[in-house]
């Protein structure tokens, strides 16, 4: 599924079920919206209401019919008033423009406009006609005839807002009987339109009036009551899953509705005849369907944040204009939002028409633009004479947006049935769980008893046994079998895989262990084993030796284990230790009892290993010391003293190195050597190593004082640090904070450290010695570095281990490797110091080296910082 398909689904669910808790104010706020808009274009209109200078309609019976019909001949148009046409006798000029033909509209226009329009009669008498202009959402008619004396007689003015109570017939269209004389007869209408300028007049026998229009009414009051049944239908959507897109739908069918009853004059006519300037609100209806549009789109399509900013901002734009037409400013016409309507349809079109490819419901919402804006253009085009003037011009907008009512509608149907089958699947996965859920149930005691992964009884289970001859004080002994390759094992062939062969092999020592135990073992549910996690397992047995000793059945286990696993093309060893734990002499209870076999497996350096409290203890110290460091570095039990480096040749100073020591209140003196490996291991160093060069730059200045300027202190740096992300702007942030210089500080890193990984501790080292600290390689000698390796680390200093010096002075071969050593530091340009001195002869041996430097106890043993006076 693609990311546009998620996101409408996105879209939809959260208007299906994110807001079904919306308040009812904000469910209703477009109808609101609605209501208000129509409130005040209905206000607006009042004061617009013109005087009602009507003169009677002329009193005609039904005449016979003629001969032959009455047409029109012809029909210009003049942008002048009717009055000033008559009474300057405009009619008789020659400057009349010709009106488009089919009785296509001719534009916006501001002021009145007349149309003269010459109807031939070809009979041989006088004919009493009706003149129809189908286009009752004309502002005003002024409607005049020229009688055969030459003078035009004024016939009744009609409009939306004149009363229809004198009407000549009851339909919608404006009607007026007219007396046509054998020949050339001439009409003028002056027409004053919001809207646009037409007059689509049509002459016709009485009889043929209702006949002419009947058809055209029933197929609109059909598409006006499908309209309804939608709207009705969106109510009772909207009513029961409380959507907003629902809401402004159906305000966009309501103004869709009421503009068509007013286009059409039905509702004038029929609907409100007694309040004309219901009709006046159309422009209000015209700019809400507009709104109501921009506002569905985030509702039914997803739509991003730029968009939804222009979509709003039409909204905004269509608002201003809804407010402004009733006051008829300059500029502010239907024209006007005729371009903006093309404009944001054209805008909402773009954005369903990108995701119409991978979505159903931007489809849905595709065509019913389609539809609107091809009703829109339509519309246009009449208007502007394009297109001619008929019923179904006069309806384009009407139909294309009750099609788009109606398409929407079904689209939200459709969202909403999808919904009910998501809802009857939810229901289906419901009963589905809740079947396993009664499965598990009945099953809940045996998952109680089993590892999920082996199925053998669980650590639960194991103890369950063991408690009963607790209970009864009886001694027996506890094997805890450690595989310790098992996660090496589901790393390379997968967990799948692990687990399977993990199975099997459990299966065969379960079998191992019934026949060489015998009576001897305590069975557990049936099985010899039990599972602790994946990789221990446990069994336990009677024992009438002494715990000091062995059965040698626990012997031929240990063969067993020994060999390599096979099944099927798999051979493979799971490298197995075994802990021993007897009750009660390493226990109190079960759990106790299994905990010190557990400890006991854990010791690799045989496959056997009985429980020794002794070293228990010394573990529980172990992780004792890892949780007391942080605060031992804080309280002072935790502290730092500092060793020289001397100059051998005239034993001055030339640096210091710090080293850490750490008191116990508990444990006392604790060796660095003791714990430093175990805080690499936990992740502590990296901690304690920042500490270390906190303290060191706070001690800076004083170690100058004592030693000279020109001192500097090596420190200690752990091969966890130099993979640490941010280690070197940690130690560059407190060397500056301390106001000392990355030149006081020599990095101490161990041969064994920069050799495990050499491109990392190259990349680290170079970036250390940019920054301006010195670089020193220390204990070298008892790593495996190469030359070639080590030529390429950025150093300054290679510290000689210990070792270097043991029986130095009567080996000559040992004096030729320590050469070798100097000559390798000297190729290398670096400062070399040999480590570990500590007798007089040695020193002396030493002095034949001029540039070369010690440090060791004979010069002096790591002591607290003292400040003296410099001499």
């Amino acid at each position: 599924m693609d990311d546009g398909t998620h996101q409408s689904e996105k879209a939809v669910l959260s208007e299906l079920r994110a807001q079904s808790g919306l308040t009812p104010f904000r469910r209703w706020l477009p109808f609101l919206f609605l209501f208000a808009a129509m409130a005040y274009g209905l206000l607006a209109a009042l004061f617009h209401v013109p005087e009602n200078p009507l003169s009677p309609l002329s009193q005609v019976g039904s005449p016979a019919s003629a001969p032959q019909p009455s047409r029109i001949v012809q029909i210009d148009y003049l942008v002048a008033p009717l009055k000033h046409v008559i009474e300057d006798e405009n009619w008789r000029q020659k400057n009349w423009q010709t009106a488009p033909s089919e009785n296509s509209g001719i534009g916006y226009y501001d002021g009145p406009v007349t149309f003269k329009v010459t109807v031939e009669n070809p009979g041989t008498s006088n004919v009493e006609q009706w003149a129809l202009v189908s286009a009752p959402y004309i502002d005003r008619l002024r409607p005049a005839i020229l009688d055969e004396n030459g003078v035009f007689q004024r016939l009744r003015e009609m409009g939306d807002v004149y009363p229809f109570g004198n009407r000549l017939i009851s339909l919608p269209p404006w009607i007026w009987p007219v007396s046509l004389p054998t020949g050339t007869s001439t009409l003028l209408f002056e027409v004053q339109n919001a809207g646009p300028t037409l007059l689509p007049i049509t002459i016709l026998e009485p009889n043929n009036v209702v006949s002419s229009i009947a058809g055209t009414m029933a197929w609109k009051a059909f598409i006006t009551g499908l309209l309804v049944f939608a709207l009705l239908l969106n109510l009772s959507f909207m009513m029961k899953f409380r959507l907003p897109g629902l809401a402004w739908l159906g305000v966009l069918t309501l103004s869709v509705i009421h503009v068509q009853l007013v286009m059409e004059g039905f509702g004038l006519w029929l609907i409100w005849p007694n309040f004309p300037e219901i009709n006046a609100v159309l422009n209000i209806s015209l700019c809400l369907c507009l709104i109501s549009l921009c506002q569905i789109t985030p509702n039914f399509i997803y739509v991003s944040k730029l968009p939804r900013l222009l979509l709003n901002a039409t909204s905004v734009l269509g608002l201003l204009h809804l407010l402004a037409m009733p006051l008829r400013l300059p500029l502010v016409g239907q024209d006007s939002f005729l371009i903006l309507a093309l404009t944001g349809g054209s805008m909402i079109l773009a954005l369903t028409l990108k995701q119409a490819r991978h979505e159903v419901y931007a489809r849905y919402f595709a065509l019913s633009l389609l539809c609107i804006l091809l009703g829109t253009i339509i519309s246009a085009a009449r208007t502007v004479g394009w297109a001619p003037v008929n019923s179904f011009t006069d309806s384009a907008f009407f139909i294309g947006a009750a099609a788009a009512s109606l398409i929407l509608t079904s689209g939200i149907g459709r969202q909403i049935l999808e919904e009910r089958k998501k809802r009857l699947a939810s229901d289906i996965r419901a009963r589905q769980e809740q079947k396993l859920r009664t499965h598990v149930e009945q099953n809940y005691k045996q998952l109680l008893k089993t590892h999920s992964v082996t199925g053998k009884p669980n650590r639960a289970m194991l103890e369950e046994s063991l408690d009963q001859l607790d209970s009864q004080q009886q001694p027996y002994t506890v094997a805890m079998i450690q595989l310790s390759r098992f996660n090496e094992i589901e790393q390379v062939l997968g967990h799948r895989t692990a687990e399977d062969l993990l199975r099997s092999y459990l299966w065969e020592l379960d079998g191992f262990l019934k026949r060489i135990m015998g009576d001897q073992l305590i069975m557990i549910d049936g099985y010899a084993l039990a599972s602790i996690d994946t990789s221990n397992h446990a069994f336990a047995f009677y024992h009438s030796d002494a715990p000091d000793t062995y059965p040698e059945k626990l012997k031929t286990l240990m063969n067993w284990l020994g060999e390599n696993f096979r099944e099927g093309r798999f051979s493979l060893s799971w490298s197995s230790s075994v802990g021993i734990a007897h009750a009660p002499e390493h226990g109190v209870d079960a759990s106790e009892i299994l905990s010190s076999a557990g400890f006991a497996a854990l010791d690799t350096r045989q496959p056997l290993t009985v429980y020794d409290p002794a070293i228990a203890d010394w573990q529980y110290q172990q992780q004792m010391l890892m949780l007391d460091i942080e605060e031992a570095l804080g309280n002072g039990c935790i502290w730092l003293e500092y060793q020289p480096t001397v100059r051998i040749q005239d034993a001055s100073i030339a640096s210091v190195e710090a080293l850490i020591r750490w008191q116990h209140p508990d444990f006392g003196t604790v060796a660095p050597d003791r714990w430093i490996p175990l805080a690499e291991q936990v992740g502590m160093i990296h901690h304690v190593t920042l500490w270390v060069v906190e303290r060191v730059c706070e001690d800076i200045s004083a170690l100058k004082a004592c030693h000279g300027e020109h001192i500097a202190v090596a420190v200690n740096i752990s091969t966890n640090d130099l993979t640490y992300p941010d280690f070197l702007e940690k130690v560059k942030a407190i060397v500056h904070f301390h106001g000392a210089q990355p030149s006081d500080l020599i990095l101490e890193i161990t041969e064994t450290a920069m050799m495990a990984d050499t491109a990392l501790a190259q990349e680290v080292i170079r970036t250390l010695s940019h920054s301006g600290f010195r670089i020193a390689v220390d204990d070298f000698g008892t790593g495996h570095s190469s030359l070639g390796t080590l030529a390429a680390f950025e150093l300054d200093e290679l510290k000689i281990d210990r070792s270097f010096l043991s029986d130095i002075l009567t080996q000559p071969a040992r004096q030729r490797i320590f050469r070798a050593a100097l000559d390798l530091g000297e190729a290398l340009n670096l400062d070399v110091v040999v480590e570990g001195v500590e007798e007089e002869a040695i020193a002396r041996w030493l002095q034949q080296f001029p540039r070369l430097y010690g440090q060791g106890y004979y010069w002096g043993k790591p002591e607290k910082l003292t400040i003296r006076a410099p001499i």
